[in-house]
């Protein structure tokens, strides 16, 4: 149970978190993410799918690839702790309900969502752990994507969202200065003080005018661009900065800004880095009412397994990407991530001047190991007391309340040590391909020392390793015989085994046991072997 200061009805919320996916309160934050997911198509025949997409043909694209690359983006989604998700390139409501089904899968659900009408091929959509109270969408002209304009209701606070794919660098800048003239126009229809956020696939870097003179074929508008100029990312030819988009008008921030010159692309064609995909920011978001950026939370997800050789492991076809899909990849682009929550603004980062004064912080509330299963991922601010470390491999840690469940710390356990207990408050949490795991951690102190043999998972005949019940726990021994990667244990039981790079694999067919091993999960529950002295 959560004791003190989370109440029951705190506790009732968080049960709808772990059904529904929605926050219980915007307070801690939430977390958008805006991701191109590179031709999300779904398995229906209607003649307008691009031909390389045509289900069930020599293309290759069919149940099998499409289970994959809906997985994959999926476990993209979860893996950066989205709670609401600005897409680019979805086919269909039909694709758009399959990527729900599967987030649903990897233990991110995001039960309201909404893809533009438009008649072109690929659209717009928005995913969203709130409900969406109104939907609207702006034509830039014959032809062209729309803009899909999105009112969420987050958690009583109505947030507008615009969801943009804008037209290609193919063409020159002109061809993308009508989808800016009509986000500004209907901008200007929103009531004085909205909240709103500018996302999606502008098909144009952060600072457009600059590097005209690396692409002058894209310059025919002499110079005007419909990011910096028109949406009004610069001023006085700079990029706009937070102070000034709060005493300027009609100006916006763009989050790059937040990252050193050499982070800012999430894109690369040909080997140049491009940053095409955007999180654009009012004056609203910067005032003391509403919705509030959480300063300095501008970031790409950018995890090893979303690059291959040093490149973007975008979604895999043969003949260089012309030929048959190989149910192998992800996007073409990473995704870009902000976090937001209720109340005003504070600068957090060091060096800035404070647009108000700091908002007193209220101690955080204590929890079990237990009630964070129940959170979303994200911003989290939890106090964990007298948890037991029972594991350690590396900066890796798994700690457990006594009597209680156990969680996987995912590099933030270097300071600890088996045995130790300690207190500890969690600040930030996430689901890596449904494994939940703590990925930030403060004010840790030790408190003493216990013997973590009485905290160990015992595996009797009633024990099953594959019920979700008991990922994270460390087991204290389990023999079985090994084969293809699967350990059969007890009365007809069996779970995976996977071995860290560097740890020798056992051989087929031989009897092994394993003592003090994690259960992880990877999709589903294994057994994580990344110690020596573990395999016998």
């Amino acid at each position: 149970m959560v004791r003190k200061v989370v109440t029951t009805a705190r506790l009732l919320a968080g049960f709808l978190v772990f059904l529904l996916g929605v926050p219980a309160s915007a307070e801690p934050g939430f977390r958008l993410v805006s991701y191109n997911v590179e031709n999300l198509f779904d398995l229906t025949r209607n003649g307008s799918e691009y031909a390389d997409y045509v289900p069930n043909t020599g293309t290759g694209w069919n149940d099998a690839a499409a289970r994959v690359k809906y997985a994959n983006i999926a476990s993209v989604l979860a893996g950066s702790g989205a709670h609401v998700a600005v897409l680019s390139e979805v086919e269909s409501p039909e694709a758009l309900a399959r990527l729900q089904r599967a987030l649903l899968h990897a233990g991110q659900p995001m039960a309201h969502g909404v893809v533009a009408t438009h008649p072109t091929t690929v659209r717009c959509a928005v995913l969203s752990c709130f409900p969406i109270s109104q939907t609207h969408e702006i034509s830039p002209g014959p032809g062209m994507r729309s803009i899909l304009r999105v009112t969420l209701n987050v958690t009583g606070i109505p947030l507008v969202v615009y969801a943009n794919h804008w037209k290609s660098k193919q063409g020159p800048e002109s061809e993308r200065l009508p989808y800016a003239r009509a986000l500004t126009a209907d901008i200007a229809t929103l009531p004085s003080g909205t909240d709103y956020i500018l996302a999606g696939d502008f098909n144009t870097n952060h600072n457009e005018w600059q590097r005209f003179s690396e692409e002058p074929r894209l310059n025919d508008t002499r110079g005007k661009t419909g990011i910096n100029h028109l949406l009004g990312t610069i001023h006085n030819n700079a990029m706009v900065t937070e102070e000034k988009v709060v005493t300027g008008k009609g100006l916006h921030y763009n989050l790059w800004m937040e990252l050193p010159p050499e982070k800012r692309w999430s894109y690369r064609f040909h080997g140049r880095k491009g940053s095409l995909d955007h999180i654009l920011l009012p004056a609203a978001l910067y005032d003391g009412k509403g919705i509030s950026y959480v300063d300095g939370s501008f970031h790409r997800y950018a995890p090893e397994h979303l690059f291959r050789k040093g490149k973007i492991f975008r979604w895999q076809r043969a003949d260089g990407g012309r030929g048959r899909h190989l149910g192998r990849g992800y996007s073409d682009h990473l995704p870009v991530c902000a976090e937001f929550r209720a109340g005003p603004f504070e600068v957090v980062r060091k060096g800035e001047p404070a647009l108000r004064a700091p908002v007193p912080q209220a101690a955080p509330p204590e929890a079990s190991v237990a009630d964070l299963y129940n959170l979303p991922p994200g911003p989290a601010n939890y106090r964990l007391r007298g948890v037991v470390v029972l594991y350690k491999a590396g900066s890796n840690a798994v700690v457990k309340s006594p009597g209680g469940r156990a969680i996987y710390l995912y590099k933030v356990g270097k300071a600890l040590q088996p045995g130790w207990i300690v207190d500890m408050t969690v600040t930030r949490l996430a689901d890596y391909y449904g494994l939940r795991e703590v990925t930030a951690v403060t004010d840790m102190v030790r408190r003493g020392k216990a013997d973590t043999g009485d905290h160990l998972l015992a595996v009797g005949d009633a024990v099953n390793l594959r019920d979700g019940s008991v990922v994270n726990e460390v087991v204290e021994r389990v023999c079985g015989l090994y084969r293809d990667g699967w350990l059969q244990y007890g009365n007809g039981r069996s779970i995976r085994v996977y071995t860290v790079k560097g740890m020798r694999r056992p051989e087929n067919d031989t009897h092994i046991c394993l003592s003090r091993v994690r259960v992880g999960f990877h999709r589903d529950p294994e057994l994580v072997l990344e110690r020596v002295g573990q395999m016998k």
